[in-house]
């Protein structure tokens, strides 16, 4: 009970501040982490949809040829 006189507002409102600014950060790392995974992946889904694109025009051309 002593010990929880000794803090004032003024301490409790700069460890209040401390955590909403560690939360924006993480929030903002999290963003960042998704969007580069996004561009990442998309990159990847493209190249492989270019790839079976492809595959299937190959496909096709062998399939017209053989007769």
């Amino acid at each position: 009970m002593a010990l929880a006189q000794h803090i004032n507002i003024q301490d409790a409102k700069k460890v209040n501040d401390y955590f909403l600014w560690k939360i924006l950060l993480l929030g903002t790392d999290f963003l960042k982490q998704l969007w580069w995974h996004t561009k990442a992946y998309t990159t990847v889904l493209g190249i492989m949809l270019l790839t079976f694109a492809s595959l299937e025009f190959l496909y096709i051309h062998y399939l017209s040829g053989k007769k």
